[in-house]
C-alpha cells in the first residue's frame, strides 16, 4: 500500500520522517488535567473499598461511583483541546475517541449493560486507530511487532469469547480492535505503555465479566489505574508528537535557531 500524506491540518512529519522536536515536561493544562484525573480516580476507588467493607451508605458511594466515572477522561481531553489540538486532524480524532471512551464509561456504568460499554468502546478505539493511522509507519504495527500484537488479540479473545456467550462477536471484535490500536500507539515510549496499559486494563475486565470472579475493589483498582494511565499516556504521546502546548518562539530565538541550522 502506497503511504499517504498527513491529514489536513496536521504537521507532514506524522506521515514519514522523525518525529518533531518536543517540549520540555509536560505542558500545564495535561499537568492540571491529570492532577483532576488522579483526584477523580482515588475518590472512585475510595467508594469502591467503601462499598467492599460495608462502610457508609451503599446506595449514595455507588451513584458517587457512576458519577466520577464521568470525570475520568474529560480533564484530558479539555487539555489537549486547550493546547491547541483541534487544529489537527489526528487532534480531532484522538479528542472525539476519547468522548467516546467516556460514553462507554458513564453509561457503561449507569445502565450496567456490558453491550453498551463494549460497543461505545469499539467506536472509541476505532477513532483512535484513524488518529494513529499517519504515523502507521514509525509503530511497531508496520513491522513484525505486529505478530505479537495479533497473536495477543487473538488468544484474548478466545479466553474472553468462551465465557461471554451471545457478546462472543462483539468480545473478539473489541480484543482485536484493542490489539491493533496498541500496536499502532507504539510510536514512542508512551504509546507503547499506553497502549500496553489499555491491553492490560481491558484484560483484566473481560476476565471478571465473563471468566472468573474478580471481587471488588481489586478489579476495580487494576481496572481503572491501568485504563487512567493508558489514557493519560496516549495524550501525553499526542501532545509531543504534534508538540502542543509549546511557546511560539521570540523572534531573536527564531533568528537563532535558523543561524545555527545553516
Amino acid at each position: 500500500m502506497q503511504p499517504t500524506g498527513a491529514p489536513t491540518g496536521a504537521p507532514s512529519t506524522l506521515a514519514e520522517g522523525p518525529a518533531p522536536a518536543v517540549a520540555r515536561g509536560v505542558p500545564r493544562p495535561l499537568r492540571i488535567a491529570l492532577v483532576v484525573v488522579a483526584a477523580a480516580l482515588g475518590a472512585n476507588l475510595l467508594c469502591a473499598t467503601l462499598i467492599a467493607l460495608g462502610a457508609g451508605d451503599t446506595a449514595w458511594l455507588e451513584v458517587a461511583r457512576r458519577l466520577l466515572m464521568w470525570a475520568i477522561v474529560p480533564p484530558i481531553a479539555i487539555a489537549l483541546v486547550a493546547m491547541g489540538a483541534m487544529r489537527h486532524t489526528v487532534g480531532r480524532w484522538h479528542v472525539v475517541a476519547a468522548l467516546l471512551c467516556t460514553l462507554g464509561d458513564g453509561l457503561g456504568a449507569a445502565t450496567g449493560q456490558t453491550l453498551v460499554l463494549l460497543g461505545a468502546f469499539i467506536v472509541g478505539h476505532l477513532g483512535y486507530a484513524i488518529a494513529l493511522w499517519p504515523t502507521r509507519r514509525r509503530s511497531l504495527a508496520w513491522g513484525p511487532g505486529v505478530i505479537a500484537y495479533g497473536i495477543v488479540g487473538l488468544v484474548a479473545a478466545g479466553i474472553l469469547a468462551a465465557g461471554a456467550g451471545p457478546l462472543a462477536i462483539p468480545v473478539v471484535l473489541y480484543a482485536l480492535v484493542l490489539a491493533g490500536v496498541a500496536a499502532l500507539a507504539a510510536i514512542d515510549t508512551a504509546g507503547f505503555l499506553g497502549g500496553l496499559l489499555f491491553l492490560a486494563s481491558d484484560l483484566v475486565l473481560g476476565l471478571g465479566l465473563f471468566v472468573i470472579d474478580i471481587p471488588d475493589p481489586l478489579r476495580s483498582i487494576v481496572v481503572l489505574v491501568a485504563y487512567a494511565s493508558a489514557q493519560a499516556l496516549l495524550a501525553l504521546s499526542l501532545q509531543q508528537r504534534l508538540g502542543l502546548g509549546r511557546e511560539a518562539p521570540t523572534a531573536p530565538a527564531a533568528a537563532a535557531a535558523r543561524t545555527t541550522s545553516r
